[in-house]
């Protein structure tokens, strides 16, 4: 049987991989989590909305972490998958 040299697929992974690190830099996605948790806390408080344009401000400021942070962890998982699908791959 004749196998055909394809594409470096780990190369290409490893590189998409060295590339979510970096973004993950870029965003300061630990010190999202961290506001994440400290709006949490905001949120939870029986008062907030004693002030609504701060509930206002600090729901919505929530929402648009939440967001970015799950994009985020979205794509990281699409990536991690691919990973283990070229992984298998290989070994057939």
């Amino acid at each position: 049987m004749l196998l055909v040299a394809g594409p470096d697929y780990d190369a290409e992974i490893k590189q998409l991989q060295a590339t979510m690190h970096t973004i993950e830099q870029v965003l300061d996605i630990d010190a999202m989590r961290t506001e994440i948790a400290d709006l949490g806390e905001q949120v939870a408080a029986p008062d907030l909305w004693d002030d609504q344009a701060n509930a206002t401000r600090v729901t919505g400021r929530l929402s648009a972490l939440q967001g970015q942070v799950e994009r985020f962890r979205g794509l990281q998982q699409r990536i991690d998958d691919l990973a283990v699908l070229a992984e298998l791959a290989a070994e057939e």
